[in-house]
């Protein structure tokens, strides 16, 4: 009995080293530096994000919509992963995008008829579609937000 008595004696003086609550510092002054630094860096890339979306939303031809769209297209690539800067809404850039490619003028052709558009349809050309749709795809493809610790769990921003 007086094993099993200093045995559990013994344990107590063991648990009685892990009685304190390891207590955490919050340093908030360096926490709101990087913060200010974040902000400073994503604003500085916001500009530059403005510069490359301007000619897209300034082409008023089939041709500058198709070279604006694959110069913005080739900047997404090059920047990677998080493709449009922090503090810059993905939804927002591509609905700037879509109203640009939508105020491109249209040429009428024929088309399958439907309720609405009596067998005529409308189009600025194939070339701004696929560069339209390509530029698109880069954004998405570049913008998915992983979520899950080993599972990969996509989320799709637009």
């Amino acid at each position: 009995m007086s094993a099993g008595a200093s045995a559990l004696v013994g344990n107590a003086l063991v648990a009685a080293a892990y009685d304190a609550i390891p207590t955490v510092e919050a340093d908030f002054a360096s926490r709101e530096l990087a913060r200010k630094e974040r902000e400073e860096k994503a604003a500085k890339e916001a500009a530059v994000l403005s510069k490359v979306l301007k000619p897209v939303e300034s082409a008023r031809t089939e041709a500058e919509f198709i070279e604006a769209a694959d110069n913005f297209a080739l900047w997404v690539i090059g920047r990677g992963q998080g493709a449009i800067p922090e503090g810059v809404g993905v939804k927002n850039v591509v609905k700037r995008i879509t109203l640009a490619f939508d105020d491109l003028p249209k040429r009428s052709y024929a088309c399958e008829r439907t309720r609405d558009n009596n067998g005529i349809c409308y189009s600025p050309g194939k070339g701004a579609e696929l560069a339209y749709e390509s530029l698109i795809k880069q954004i998405r493809k570049y913008t998915v937000i992983q979520l899950g610790d080993y599972r990969r769990v996509e989320f799709n921003s637009f």
